[in-house]
């Protein structure tokens, strides 16, 4: 016999006998396949379903964050800055714009300007608050509460010469100029 014909035979015997094996014993290997791919499926399944779940409330969370911008009825050039900032750095797109008032002023400008903004940011959701008193951190402080909008999450344009009011002592607002 010669020891290089057998050799040669084997290395062509045992894969074709591998092959004939697994298709005789494919739907067994099949069923074998599925059920491991079960076993370990099954409690990954559970991690991915439940990081899923928290992965979505964090990002309701995210974009449900409302803004807040303090505005003494400034032009719409001033709005439309407020507008882009909002639209092009935060994740969120709720603004409330509030206008603390004197009693028998008028915001029918404003109003009007509000509606142009809200037709040229479609994605930003605007909501404008008309409250009267007097602008400090007393009304902030109380605003961020009843809203459960933190404090820097609040913006106000620039103040005036006649502003009664440090930047730093409204808590933490955000200044846009």
């Amino acid at each position: 016999m010669n020891t290089h014909s057998f050799y040669t035979f084997i290395y062509y015997l045992i894969p074709a006998f591998l092959f004939v094996e697994i298709m005789l014993n494919r739907s067994f290997l099949i069923q074998f396949v599925i059920y491991s791919l079960e076993y370990f499926y099954s409690p990954l399944r559970k991690v991915v379903v439940l990081s899923n779940r928290y992965l979505h409330k964090m990002h309701l969370k995210i974009s449900s964050q409302e803004f807040v911008f303090f505005t003494k009825g400034d032009d719409i050039a001033i709005l439309n800055k407020v507008m882009q900032y909002v639209e092009g750095n935060e994740t969120t797109k709720k603004l409330k714009i509030v206008n603390v008032k004197k009693e028998g002023d008028s915001n029918a400008l404003l109003i009007e300007d509000l509606k142009v903004l809200d037709r040229a940011y479609p994605e930003i959701h605007i909501e404008f608050i008309e409250i009267e008193g007097v602008f400090g951190p007393e009304l902030i402080t109380e605003l961020s509460e009843k809203w459960n909008i933190p404090k820097n999450f609040m913006f106000i344009g620039s103040p005036g010469d006649r502003f009664s009011y440090r930047v730093s002592e409204l808590g933490g607002v955000r200044l846009i100029m």
